[in-house]
């Protein structure tokens, strides 16, 4: 009996229930895994092993609290870890890319997720404790305004930097659109990309900036910094929509 055709297989796999469903107008040039997304799929792996409440099973009734108390912390941990995870995994998959400056790009992101998955656990083990008066053992603290400046400049300047190496790496495709062969909805796509990673770093870096210039010891000024990546969601939004709007009326008149 005579095998399938490769071409036959993959479209079967695209019908399943759970296949990953391709962008309208985006034709997906990375149709294989390669070995730069293996690479960075293990590290993304470490990384979230890095982020486990506890490396050993709780002894004790108060250590296994300690557990429940921090899982706030590592759901919202992961899930940040998954949005550079899955902005990894839509560039491979629309572009396909695999030449020198991507893969320098991707070494750039890994180091900084690495280096990053530490502070972060420490702010949102902070956060989630004081946000919800959990009784955590050993909880994360801070002991004056500097340490949190540091705090928020440190975290402001790790996520400004992944989303930042995701925006020069989009700008690199947008160079090589002749070789890629991008329509005109995929440029849109592409612009779109560059200015959702672009608005992650204005925000950070706005954050940084408000950490060190409101004074005052209280509470609510301390908030601030953190209270501006709220802004995040308007702007996402914003920016979506008028790209959205954009390539929906590309597309109709392609189409038409």
């Amino acid at each position: 009996m005579s095998q399938s055709s490769p071409i036959t297989q993959t479209r079967m796999r695209d019908r399943l229930p759970l296949a990953p469903q391709r962008e309208a107008g985006f034709r997906w040039r990375g149709t294989e895994v390669s070995r730069v997304e293996t690479f960075t799929d293990a590290v993304f792996a470490f990384a979230v092993t890095l982020l486990v409440v506890a490396l050993e099973v709780p002894h004790s009734f108060e250590g296994l609290m300690d557990v429940v108390r921090g899982f706030p912390a590592f759901v919202i941990c992961f899930a940040l870890l998954m949005t550079f995870w899955n902005a990894h995994y839509r560039f491979h998959r629309r572009y396909g890319m695999e030449d020198v400056p991507t893969r320098i790009l991707t070494m750039a992101i890994i180091v900084l997720v690495l280096f990053f998955v530490y502070p972060l656990k420490f702010l949102f083990t902070m956060v989630t404790v004081n946000m919800f008066r959990l009784a955590l053992h050993d909880a994360p603290k801070v002991e004056s305004l500097r340490q949190l400046q540091i705090l928020y400049t440190v975290y402001g300047l790790g996520f400004a930097g992944v989303w930042g190496l995701y925006a020069t790496m989009y700008l690199h495709a947008w160079r090589k659109r002749e070789q890629l062969g991008l329509t005109e909805v995929e440029l849109l796509y592409t612009k779109s990309g560059i200015s959702e990673h672009l608005i992650f770093v204005g925000v950070c870096l706005l954050s940084i900036a408000v950490a060190w210039t409101v004074g005052g010891d209280s509470d609510d000024k301390a908030a601030w910094p953190g209270l501006i990546y709220v802004l995040l969601g308007p702007l996402q939004a914003l920016s979506g929509w008028l790209f959205g709007r954009r390539i929906r009326a590309l597309n109709a008149q392609t189409n038409a």
